[in-house]
């Protein structure tokens, strides 16, 4: 199977599995990566974070892989896997959404997948925070930049991220 192809159905397994939007799909996409050897983890957090700088959802990420991996229709071939299964699934279900949500069964499914997505999502977030703070001070500096982010609401995220890059710019310059 040629590199184009690999590419393309090991993203749609990603995308087909990645319960939770983009956040889910994160330790998928790093299992799917690394185990095909075809990014080192800091490329991988490095095109993880390309992702998350980008406008779009999170699974934008996948073109960022897909085209370190085999360029630019690494690109396509890694988008499309990883778009196609959810478009499959939402033209088919969103015939009976209506009905099937009304049903108790189904309800708690959500609810499991709910609480299993909000742990994938804190798992991400602790492995990246892992991997991208070096020593005592850049750790403090991540507890306090998230503190701030947590506890003063009122700021627009938009302010946060561009004051709290300047830091990290000047940070990493020094």
């Amino acid at each position: 199977m040629g590199l184009l192809a690999l590419l393309f159905f090991n993203f749609i397994v990603v995308g087909a599995l990645g319960f939770g939007g983009g956040f889910g799909m994160i330790p998928l996409l790093k299992a799917v990566t690394l185990s095909h050897h075809w990014l080192s983890l800091t490329a991988f957090d490095q095109a993880i974070a390309m992702g998350q700088i980008t406008p779009g959802p999170v699974a934008i990420s996948a073109t960022f892989i897909g085209e370190r991996v085999a360029g630019p229709l690494g690109a396509v071939a890694a988008t499309l896997g990883v778009f196609i299964p959810s478009q499959i699934v939402m033209v088919v279900i969103s015939h009976w959404y209506h009905r099937l949500r009304a049903i108790q069964s189904v309800q708690h499914v959500m609810n499991v997948t709910l609480a299993a997505v909000v742990g994938l999502i804190a798992g991400v977030t602790l492995t990246l925070g892992i991997s991208l703070v070096h020593g005592f001070v850049d750790g403090v500096m991540a507890f306090a930049i998230a503190f701030v982010a947590l506890r003063f609401k009122r700021i627009p995220y938009w302010a946060f991220i561009l004051v709290a890059g300047t830091i990290g710019a000047f940070w990493l310059r020094a």
